[in-house]
């Protein structure tokens, strides 16, 4: 497989607008205090990220082809098994977990929607004039390299200025909330599970702003670069 383009078109302002709904229902998870639900609704969102991404470039393959991508843990069976054997410890640590998630939440929220959307991000550079599928050793690989370079990077001016953005925009965590309640119900995320509140779609145009600052585009390539170089060591190893 060759490695990621260092170059390549924007995302449509729509699409990104998609991704950064996505990541503040995301991000509003963590204040649901019902175990393994914060886990299902941000892998719900990273589902519907792609999907989204994906329909721009349908010879890039379908939603199982990219599915280690978007999913997190290993196979289907590694990472069925992985999640059972790991249950009754979440369970049992469940009320100091969300007691720390929640107090987090000033560091813990902007990072959740700079992943989702760097997700999408990395996915639509991935796919520009890509005429074929990824195998499902090539998805892993690139989620590695999403995960690797991702904690790697300094998110710290970003992050207090997308925070300054979110203050101005009255009931946004309320309502993702209950748009993160209402995905939490379905098996899969289409148009209406992702119907937007108007203070969601005020605080994701806030957080665009911030997304398309010259300082953030510097940020982001950044990432790019790091990922690339990640993602080309993994395919050579």
């Amino acid at each position: 497989m060759s490695s990621a383009p260092v170059a390549t078109p924007q995302p449509p302002s729509r699409l990104v607008h998609q991704w950064t709904v996505a990541g503040l229902v995301a991000s509003s998870a963590r204040f649901i205090p019902i175990p393994f639900v914060d886990d299902l609704v941000r892998e719900q969102c990273y589902r519907f990220v792609v999907s989204r991404t994906l329909a721009i470039q349908p010879d890039a393959g379908s939603m199982d082809d990219w599915k280690l991508y978007y999913t997190t843990g290993g196979g289907c069976i590694s990472g069925c098994v992985a999640k059972l054997l790991r249950a009754p410890l979440k369970l049992l640590l469940f009320p100091i977990r969300k007691i720390v998630t929640v107090l987090t939440s000033v560091r813990g929220v902007p990072l959740e929607i700079m992943r989702t959307v760097l997700l999408g991000r990395t996915l639509h550079r991935l796919i520009v004039d890509r005429d074929r599928p990824p195998t499902a050793a090539e998805a892993a690989q690139m989620r590695r390299a999403f995960e690797e370079a991702f904690a790697r990077m300094d998110f710290r001016v970003v992050r207090a200025t997308m925070i300054d953005a979110l203050r101005s925009v009255s009931g946004w965590k309320s309502a993702a909330i209950q748009m993160a309640k209402r995905i939490a119900r379905t098996d899969q995320i289409d148009d209406e599970a992702i119907r937007t509140e108007p203070s969601v779609e005020d605080g994701a145009t806030r957080v665009q702003n911030v997304l398309e600052r010259p300082e953030t585009l510097e940020l982001f390539a950044a990432f790019d670069r790091r990922f690339d170089e990640t993602l080309r060591l993994e395919t050579e190893s």
